[in-house]
């Protein structure tokens, strides 16, 4: 598997050298510098010379809806580190995961990047991260929940610091709902489909626009579009491998959770060809009935939405239903903070980490409607987290009752999620049997992980 990592490197640099010369020697990334007014503890100003400074890279401060946040997270940091000083680095998302492995395999990474659980392996194959168990102080490591620790553990070395969690749930639209004659909230999987069904009969909204019942992603413009169908893989009963990693994707029940895409596409149900962010827009403009996203879409929604912050009022979440239950299988992304072997400012940067999953931060990405899930045990005692009061905050915080991590930790994973995506958009456009795009991918991505 280090070969193929090696390879996917090569190729990566190649791509790089290509889009820059195409590009005539301009670079497509965003670097922003932040520095607020600091002064050291006498009160005298104190120059960015004489600062400890350190690179921080995070692919959100490019999306206007979370600028403000996560710039606002290095701001608190640096008012009360005032010998510390931020830059801040940034791609678009879609490029972001390429180019941090671009960077470490070059010896230029940056200090601490934010990532997420499923890059880690190829990062680490690289020998790129920073060891943490003696960056990280004491009392941050025993505050972190036993099991997100040990999901950035490996052979006892700490090579992550954990920030937060992020689990699914299904928003649905209550005026589509009400106009297509949809009185309840799906309470299993094929009343959700049902009511999909019943929304796309609508047919269009005042201005033309076709409205969808539901909403799939199958666009690999992002990564992540092809572990998203491991809902539907595991709510028809699928796995897409089994406890010690075999992959197991060419299953009745996953045929069965891929049957049921192509007619989503076929009939129209849901979009085509579309991600994440084309997703958001849609729902945003009052054109889609049912779709699972994260609680910071919320942001979006209103940049997005003719209404601004009241379509607010259009919408609420849920949890995505099981197929026989209200309480079905959303999946989990963490998030982590990789701190690479080439920064020279460890102790500043462990700070940084302390506070980036702490309280503050916590409650910036609340107070934005951007909630996560924290990573550490003093942080739940925020009233956000004891005592939610909003509606959509419930229904994630219930969501995590159910919700499964994803199987991350092979090297491969990330190809094998384009492979998912291959799949789904094959199935979505051609007549091809079901059965053979779902052996196809089978046989794909036991090659990707070394299984044949």
């Amino acid at each position: 598997m280090k070969k193929s990592i090696s390879i996917l490197v090569f190729v990566l640099v190649c791509a790089l050298f290509t889009g820059l010369m195409a590009g005539c020697g301009q670079s497509t990334t965003e670097q922003t510098t932040t520095q607020p007014a600091a002064t050291d503890k006498t009160g005298a100003e104190q120059s960015s010379a004489e600062k400890k400074t350190f690179v921080w890279a995070t692919w959100a401060i490019t999306e206007e809806a979370l600028r403000p946040t996560y710039m606002a997270m290095a701001e608190t940091f640096m008012e009360k580190n005032s010998d510390v000083h931020i830059d801040t680095l940034s791609y678009p998302y879609a490029q972001y995961n390429d180019q941090l492995i671009i960077s470490a395999a070059a010896k230029n990474a940056p200090d601490i990047a934010h990532v997420k659980a499923e890059w880690l392996p190829a990062l680490l194959n690289l020998g790129s991260l920073q060891v943490l168990n003696d960056v990280l102080s004491k009392e941050l490591q025993e505050d972190y929940f036993e099991g997100v620790l040990n999901g950035v553990t490996v052979d006892g070395n700490i090579v992550a610091a954990p920030w937060f969690t992020n689990p699914y749930a299904l928003y649905y639209n209550k005026r589509l709902m009400e106009k297509a004659g949809v009185t309840e909230l799906p309470k299993n999987w094929n009343e959700l489909m049902e009511a999909a069904r019943k929304i796309s009969a609508l047919g269009t909204d005042e201005d033309g626009n076709k409205i969808y019942g539901y909403a799939l992603p199958n666009n690999k413009t992002a990564p992540g579009t092809g572990y998203n169908f491991f809902v539907h893989m595991w709510t028809h009963g699928g796995e897409f491998c089994d406890e010690q990693g075999n992959v197991t994707i060419y299953s009745p029940e996953n045929i069965k959770a891929f049957e049921e895409a192509r007619a989503l596409f076929k009939d129209e149900i849901s979009p085509n060809g579309a991600n994440f962010k084309d997703l958001r827009n849609l729902f945003a403009q009052g054109r889609i009935g049912f779709y699972y996203d994260l609680e910071m879409a919320q942001g979006p929604f209103a940049e997005a939405s003719p209404k601004g912050e009241a379509f607010a009022e259009d919408y609420s979440a849920m949890v995505i239903p099981a197929m026989d239950s209200p309480y079905g299988y959303a999946y989990i992304t963490e998030h982590h903070l990789a701190i690479f072997n080439t920064c020279t400012e460890l102790e500043a940067v462990a700070r940084f980490a302390d506070h980036m999953s702490g309280k503050v931060v916590l409650q910036l990405l609340y107070d934005a409607n951007m909630g996560k899930m924290p990573s550490r045990k003093s942080v739940t005692e925020l009233e956000i987290f004891k005592n939610p009061d909003k509606e959509i905050t419930k229904a994630f915080v219930k969501a995590l009752d159910t919700a499964r991590a994803l199987p991350l930790w092979n090297e491969a994973f990330m190809q094998a999620d384009e492979a998912v995506v291959d799949a789904i958009a094959t199935l979505s456009i051609s007549d091809e049997p079901v059965d053979k795009i779902v052996k196809d991918l089978h046989e794909r991505v036991k090659d990707l992980y070394g299984q044949q």
